[in-house]
């Protein structure tokens, strides 16, 4: 018998449909100035039209979804995540506790998965949109730490905020 190691669908197949699953095509096709039987058949990977790297970033502007950037680059073995903007800061407790909830769902969603013997592809979405969602806090969190130990200054605030956020403090 043969069998094929080769991917039958590769990772920006599979985030282009399921930018077309969530996203107004007509809406978004409109806000860049094309049609939107074009973008259906540029997001749908039985046809040949693919998307030009100035659409892909035109639609990911207009609809702050990032899927299709990530499955691409994602598919020469590396990972994006957007940079946080100045002033968009919370406390450093309340983002460990994000990463630590997304984990702890990553968990859940493998769990469930070896459970049932079988890895569907709404499963497999949800762990990767858990993962990316854990990635971009933790960079989130690396660059608020950054941003805020410039001296000691920022470093005893840093400690001010976690006490005042409810950080357990040992022996009391």
């Amino acid at each position: 018998m043969y069998e094929s190691n080769e991917i039958k669908h590769s990772s920006i197949e599979s985030a282009c449909v399921r930018f077309a699953d969530i996203e107004n095509i007509e809406q978004i096709a409109n806000e860049c100035g094309m049609r939107g039987q074009v973008l259906r058949n540029k997001l749908n990977p039985n046809q040949p039209h693919q998307l030009t790297v100035s659409e892909l970033i035109r639609i990911t502007t207009a609809t702050d979804n990032h899927d299709i950037i990530n499955s691409a680059i994602l598919e020469v073995g590396l990972t994006a995540v957007r940079l946080p903007k100045r002033g968009d800061s919370k406390p450093l407790t309340l983002s460990a506790m994000s990463v630590a909830s997304h984990t702890g769902e990553i968990n859940r969603h493998i769990l469930e998965a070896e459970s049932d013997r079988r890895l569907t592809r709404v499963k497999k979405d949800q762990i990767i949109k858990k993962a990316q969602d854990a990635v971009r806090e933790l960079v989130f969190l690396m660059s608020d730490v950054e941003n805020r130990c410039g001296g000691a200054g920022p470093f005893v605030s840093m400690c001010a905020d976690a006490v005042l956020s409810g950080m357990p403090i040992p022996g009391m």
